[in-house]
């Protein structure tokens, strides 16, 4: 059989012609939705929910710590599969993004700059440098190094592709760092499992799909020789803004007259807050790249 027939025996509807590709920001808004309606069910539910599952927990924290993983490989891999042009290498993105996280990105954050062991207690400016020259740096330049050795810029057909790969990349470190804390915290509640796993994910998404708009504007829009390195620095910021951020808002303040409950709702609304504003600007400032180069191809014609 030619390696030219087409994929599926029905026609592409009008709409597949006219945008014969995935609509990334549709699946991850799905895929969001289903993460903190899961998030919320354990919240609700948290303390049976542990007690039910008994000496059967860190099995259970093994399979949410995977949950955004298989979410992604539902509403976004297999929906790449059902459509005439297909991103490619999406899945190689995932699994390399892990295999160098796992091998370089954690022995570095874990080992060399050790920053649960200084960071948490500094001051909050001094926080937010250190995460964001440590661990943000780290994170970002790896989504990097990989999405542009891997895909760019041969798989780049449009600018969402490269949030696609973004958000790949993403899924990857993400899917690592929730199941490095399962198996370092095997006896955590339930709730305290999904809360963590939806917050790493957010993180990770958003930063994914920071470093994917960069390298897409870098191909499509031929910007200043600095601006990879910009989009690179606001990544890393944007970790090192979150990480104490988030862990502020969540974690139990010690007061003169008492001690406050954690206060995980926060961190939630926190981290969701973050993806919508990241995803709301990428998603705008690339219609406004598209709109810009279309009327100047429609100059350029007249």
């Amino acid at each position: 059989m030619s390696s030219n027939a087409p994929r599926f025996i029905t026609p592409p509807t009008e709409e597949q012609e006219r945008f014969p590709y995935r609509p990334v920001w549709r699946s991850l808004f799905i895929e969001t939705t289903i993460l903190t309606t899961i998030t919320l069910v354990a919240f609700i539910f948290g303390a049976r929910l542990t007690s039910l599952v008994g000496r059967f927990g860190p099995y259970i924290g093994l399979g949410l710590a995977i949950v955004p993983l298989l979410l992604w490989f539902l509403f976004s891999w297999f929906a790449e599969r059902q459509i005439s042009q297909p991103r490619k290498h999406l899945v190689t993105v995932v699994f390399i993004t892990m295999l160098v996280a796992n091998s370089i990105a954690l022995p570095l954050i874990n080992q060399l700059f050790r920053v649960d062991q200084w960071l948490p207690l500094a001051p909050a400016i001094d926080r937010i440098l250190g995460y964001t020259l440590t661990v943000g740096i780290t994170q970002e330049f790896i989504k990097y190094l990989i999405i542009r050795y891997t895909v760019w810029p041969n798989h780049f057909r449009i600018r969402l592709d490269g949030i696609a790969y973004g958000i790949a990349s993403g899924i990857g470190y993400a899917t690592l760092i929730n199941l490095q804390f399962i198996i370092s915290n095997s006896t955590s509640p339930i709730d305290v499992v999904v809360f963590r796993v939806i917050a790493n994910y957010a993180l990770h998404i958003s930063t994914g799909i920071i470093i994917g708009y960069g390298l897409s504007e870098v191909y499509f829009s031929n910007p200043t020789p600095i601006f990879q390195a910009l989009i690179l620095i606001v990544a890393a910021i944007v970790t090192g803004i979150a990480i104490p951020i988030h862990a502020g808002l969540v974690n139990a303040s010690l007061s003169i007259t008492s001690i406050s409950a954690p206060r995980p709702l926060f961190g939630l609304g926190f981290s969701l807050g973050l993806l919508l504003i990241v995803s709301i600007l990428t998603s705008g400032l690339i219609r406004n790249a598209d709109r810009l180069e279309r009327e100047a191809k429609s100059g350029d014609e007249e």
